[in-house]
């Protein structure tokens, strides 16, 4: 086979294809987008905290140490972090990519 039975441009296509499947299916670029879902949802949470308890129905509290931190912040401070962490590897997966 030559470089004649070749179409312009197609070898070029498919590797171009190719790379834009690597660096979307990059573990770097899963791990991000999965951490940046949570924290988004987090800070959802921690912004509207009575969504929460919204499906609760007349569900009673009680004094488990795990229901204690309701009144925290831990939901902002959490998703937060986990949405800078996934810009970490979002940044990471797009200035250094897989050679």
């Amino acid at each position: 086979m030559s470089d004649k039975d070749i179409p312009n441009g197609s070898a070029t296509d498919e590797t171009r294809r190719g790379n834009l499947f690597t660096r979307l299916f990059d573990i770097r670029t899963i791990i991000a987008a999965l951490l940046g879902l949570y924290g988004v949802l987090l800070l959802i949470a921690g912004f509207a905290p009575g969504l929460a308890g919204a499906g609760a129905g007349d569900h009673q509290h009680s004094a488990d140490p795990i229901d204690m931190s309701v009144g925290s912040s831990s939901n902002l401070w959490v998703g937060g972090v986990l949405v800078l962490v996934a810009l970490f590897f979002g940044a990471w997966a797009a200035l250094r990519p897989h050679s």
